[in-house]
């Protein structure tokens, strides 16, 4: 039987298959997001089909928790991708003018 476990000392705590490193966010994104077959997935992390499985199903089981999760990882990247952009803006007026200064 798959057990799903959380650590905070590994993988930031992230559910993942007990005696490994590998997330069920890991397995989801590619036999979900990315549509890869199962077997192989399974076959490259050296898991079991019923690890496999047992960690999709535990998505399934906790999904409105992990959409949540992905809704705000992705609200956190387009926060910094702002801030970066707004830097280098200011970075670069900042370049201009000391151009000019020394002209």
């Amino acid at each position: 039987m798959t057990s799903i476990v959380r650590d905070e000392a590994i993988r930031s705590g992230e559910p993942r298959v007990e005696g490994t490193r590998i997330t069920v966010r890991d397995i989801k994104r590619r036999v979900i997001d990315a549509g890869e077959d199962p077997h192989v997935v399974a076959g490259e992390y050296e898991i079991s089909m019923a690890d496999l499985f047992g960690a999709l199903t535990h998505y399934y089981e906790h999904r409105d928790a992990f959409e949540s999760d992905e809704r705000e990882a992705e609200r956190t990247r387009r926060a910094g991708e702002r801030g970066t952009r707004t830097l280098v803006e200011e970075l670069r007026g900042e370049n201009a003018g000391s151009t000019e200064d020394a002209a």
